[in-house]
C-alpha cells in the first residue's frame, strides 16, 4: 500500500523539505499564539514581550510535535575496493542525504 505522504508535493525551504500544507498550518499555529500572546498582555513594558515570545516559543513546541520530518535518508553499506560487505556484526553504514536543489546547478556560458 502506498504511503499517504507519497503523492504529496513537497517545498524546499532553507535546504528542508516540507508540504505547504504542514508550512501554512505551522505558521498559523505559531503566529497565533506570538500575538496572542502580544495583544493579551497587560501594559506593563515587559510583560507583552515575553508572553509573545512565549507563544511563539509554544507554538515551535506544537508545531514539532504535530508535523513529523519528511526528510528521506538512504543508507548504503561502506566498504573498501574489492572488499566483500560482512555479516552485518560492526558493519559501518555511510549515510547519504541528497540535499542538492535546483538552483544549485549553475550553467556557465
Amino acid at each position: 500500500m502506498p504511503d499517504a505522504t507519497s503523492s504529496r508535493s513537497y517545498l524546499q525551504v532553507w535546504d528542508d523539505t516540507v508540504t505547504l500544507r504542514d508550512l501554512l498550518l505551522s505558521l498559523i499555529i505559531t503566529t497565533t499564539l506570538c500575538l496572542g500572546g502580544y495583544i493579551l498582555a497587560p501594559e506593563r513594558p515587559p510583560l507583552p514581550l515575553m508572553l509573545g515570545l512565549g507563544g511563539a516559543l509554544l507554538g515551535f513546541v506544537i508545531s514539532t510535535i504535530a508535523f513529523r520530518p519528511k526528510r528521506r535518508m538512504d543508507e548504503e553499506p561502506s566498504s573498501g575496493v574489492g572488499e566483500e560487505p560482512s555479516s552485518g556484526v560492526g558493519t559501518q553504514t555511510s549515510s547519504r542525504i541528497d540535499t542538492t536543489s535546483p538552483g544549485d546547478a549553475i550553467k556557465e556560458v
